[in-house]
C-alpha cells in the first residue's frame, strides 16, 4: 500500500476545501482559514487556483483569490 507524503495530502485537503467553498458551501472566512491552516502557498497554490479557475462560481473564486493575494500566501 502507497502512503501519500504529507505535501501531496496537503494540497488536496487545500483543494477539495476551495471546492466545496466554490459550491457555494461554507463561507470567505472558513476556507482562508482553511487555507492558511494547509500552509499551502505560493506557487502550489496558484497552481491550485489555475485548475480551479473555471469550477464553481465566479465571484466566490475571485472573493477568495483576491483575499488570498491580501494575506501574502499568493
Amino acid at each position: 500500500m502507497k502512503v501519500k507524503d504529507i505535501e501531496t495530502t496537503t494540497r488536496n485537503y487545500a483543494r477539495k476545501s476551495l471546492m466545496t467553498f466554490l459550491e457555494g458551501e461554507k463561507n470567505l472566512n472558513w476556507i482562508a482559514g482553511v487555507i492558511r491552516s494547509s500552509r499551502v502557498k505560493g506557487e502550489r497554490l496558484k497552481e491550485i487556483f489555475d485548475r480551479l479557475e473555471d469550477y464553481g462560481d465566479k465571484s466566490r473564486f475571485q472573493d477568495i483569490k483576491r483575499e488570498c493575494k491580501d494575506q501574502g500566501l499568493l
